[in-house]
């Protein structure tokens, strides 16, 4: 019993040495914040201390925008100088403790914004130095990366060939039959088309007896009109005559327009033929624009490190300002378009036509006038992409019209102008602005 006794002693003093313990921490914590503000409110605090707390906020705040934290830690730094301004108010209402209490914050979050900034820098640097520095080991892991990705390829296509290697078999003999059958149709096609050359040979010769034939039965009518008039007392028999004349001549001029008829839908047919042929040869070329275009399309675009400086926040602003580039573009908001261009930035402009390549570059204000022209063409956006490379984030629009509509005939193809254009936006103080952009503009080509 006096062991327990004790022990509830020992558990009284433990908790009696717990509560002195928190009041003295307490007094320590919350004895200065009390004091300040009954001697804010009784006037006690110094305005010299409070000038003198605000001019080191200023300080502070300027190391901070040499440092350029205005740009690479804006938030901050926009919070310090709305705590300054608070300040400064709270010392103009003569709120010595908000006073004080702001422009601490102030110097805080300057202190703050300046060591992100000198952070944010060193990064851009040290990512600089790296990609100088690691090149030759990137593209050894690429080259790597590559190779064990082609290895897979091959091991996936032997699975494929492995297991479709009947039905490869199969087509090869399918394609072989085709290809029999087309040569048997081409010498049926080739047998057709001498019997018809022959038979057109015999048409024409025939029309040229007609048309003889056609000649002297006139010259026979004209005799038979002489007997008419000669005798007259042998009408009856001469009319016979001029009667049976007639109907002769009749039944040539049948014959004729008969085979008139026949000879002109021959005609009419190999008319047809060489109309095919043409559209065929019309096709082939247009063909062969849209291969120079695709290759074009690959061997046009510049090459691209993959390695960039700019932060996830960056690139999101970067983004968000194309958006707005191509809203007003597609709003037809071409003074809200050109202000995102610097005064100094160029176009490159490359037309394909007709399988050759046009370059030219044009300065800022050309630019707005050839894209006032283009703006009132109907161009219409059929796919969009972005990048990032280096310090700036890029935009690949493809826009689309069409020049030469399908006809009636199925064989007809529709031809289009196609315009890429490529958009390079880095930050100007502060602001995302477009310096560079590249068009590529493939005149009368099938869409693909």
């Amino acid at each position: 019993m006096k062991g327990l006794h004790i022990n509830r002693k020992s558990d009284k003093l433990v908790q009696l040495n717990r509560f002195f313990y928190h009041a003295l921490v307490l007094g320590v914590f919350v004895l200065p914040i009390f004091l300040s503000a009954c001697g804010a409110k009784l006037g006690s605090i110094e305005s010299k201390d409070v000038d003198s707390l605000i001019l080191q906020a200023e300080m502070t705040i300027e190391t901070a925008r040499d440092a350029n934290a205005s740009s690479l830690a804006f938030e901050d730094f926009e919070e310090a100088e709305t705590y300054l301004e608070k300040a400064k108010a709270a010392l103009k209402n003569r709120d010595g403790f908000d006073a004080i209490k702001f422009a601490n914050r102030a110097i805080t979050k300057a202190e703050i914004a300046k060591k992100k900034a000198e952070k944010n820098r060193m990064n851009a640097e040290h990512n600089a130095d790296i990609i100088g520095k690691d090149a030759l080991i990137a593209e050894l892991q690429k080259q790597l990366k590559s190779n064990e990705q082609k290895l897979t390829d091959l091991d996936s296509k032997l699975q494929q060939y492995s297991e479709t290697e009947e039905q490869l078999k199969q087509n090869i003999q399918t394609l072989e039959n085709e290809k029999k059958e087309i040569g048997n149709n081409k010498k049926v096609h080739e047998q057709k088309i001498a019997e018809l050359k022959a038979s057109l040979k015999s048409i024409q010769a025939q029309a040229l007896r007609s048309e003889t034939e056609v000649s002297n039965f006139g010259t026979q009518i004209e005799n038979l009109s002489k007997k008419v008039e000669a005798a007259e007392a042998m009408a009856k028999s001469e009319s016979r005559q001029k009667r049976a004349a007639i109907a002769e001549t009749e039944s040539l001029k049948k014959q004729l327009r008969e085979q008139a008829k026949t000879y002109t839908a021959l005609l009419a047919e190999a008319k047809k033929r060489n109309v095919g042929a043409e559209h065929a040869e019309f096709l082939r070329k247009q063909e062969e624009k849209a291969r120079a275009y695709v290759r074009q399309l690959d061997s046009s675009k510049p090459k691209r490190t993959g390695r960039t400086s700019l932060s996830t926040q960056q690139i999101n602003a970067g983004k968000a300002a194309l958006t707005k580039w191509h809203n007003a573009w597609n709003s037809k908001n071409l003074t809200a378009h050109f202000a995102f261009y610097t005064p100094a930035s160029k176009l490159n402009q490359i037309i394909v036509r007709e399988s050759k390549d046009h370059k030219t570059s044009l300065d800022k204000t050309k630019v707005e006038t050839k894209l006032r022209e283009m703006n009132a063409q109907g161009w219409a956006t059929s796919d969009k992409s972005t990048e990032v490379e280096q310090d700036s984030v890029i935009g690949i629009y493809r826009l689309s019209r069409l020049v030469s509509p399908p006809a009636e005939t199925e064989d007809d193809t529709a031809l289009y102008d196609i315009w890429i254009r490529e958009v390079w936006m880095h930050q100007v103080q502060g602001t995302w602005k477009i310096y560079r952009e590249t068009w590529q503009i493939y005149e009368n080509i099938p869409k693909l």
